[in-house]
């Protein structure tokens, strides 16, 4: 009987044991869980518009450097670039870049926003760290039946503005 109890004592030891490791497992679980979602933090009403202002202010900016790329200004624009964008792009290379991407294309017509990402990155890729806004069009071109999407990209540089770092077309 005795051993028949100390057998009880340790199965239900083991079992507790079990259930505690497991109560534990699952705790971490969750935490690493919780861990990996984004902190939302609630912004005022004030600060909500705030930031949508900025985004409107940063959409027509984009819509001027597209703008100004169709009339064949593109150097005014690379010059008025983020130091970040000038390290990754000489002026030459970005104007040819620029022609040959958008030569083919024909005038452009048609232009529709497509909306604006904000986006953060760690440096771990091909971009470097830091916050970006990206800004989307879809453009009828001359040339192509289909349309091509462009985008307009911003960072945030060290003196907390917004400048541009990059055009690209697709």
């Amino acid at each position: 009987m005795k051993n028949n109890m100390k057998l009880w004592l340790a199965a239900l030891s083991l079992m507790s044991f079990g259930v505690v490791s497991e109560a534990q497992q699952s705790l971490e679980h969750k935490r690493a869980q919780q861990a990996q979602q984004p902190i939302v933090q609630s912004i005022t009403p004030e600060q909500q518009a705030a930031l949508d202002k900025q985004d409107q202010d940063i959409a027509q900016v984009a819509l001027n450097i597209v703008r100004m790329i169709d009339q064949n200004k593109a150097g005014e624009v690379w010059d008025t670039a983020s130091p970040v964008g000038k390290k990754v792009i000489s002026r030459d290379d970005f104007l040819k870049k620029i022609a040959h991407d958008r030569g083919a294309l024909g005038t452009p017509g048609m232009r529709m926003p497509m909306g604006l990402r904000h986006l953060r990155y760690d440096g771990s890729g091909n971009m470097p760290a830091g916050a970006f806004i990206n800004v989307s069009f879809d453009t009828q071109f001359s040339n192509v039946p289909q349309s091509a999407r462009e985008n307009v990209t911003f960072i945030l540089d060290a003196d907390n503005n917004w400048r541009f770092v990059g055009y690209a077309i697709r």
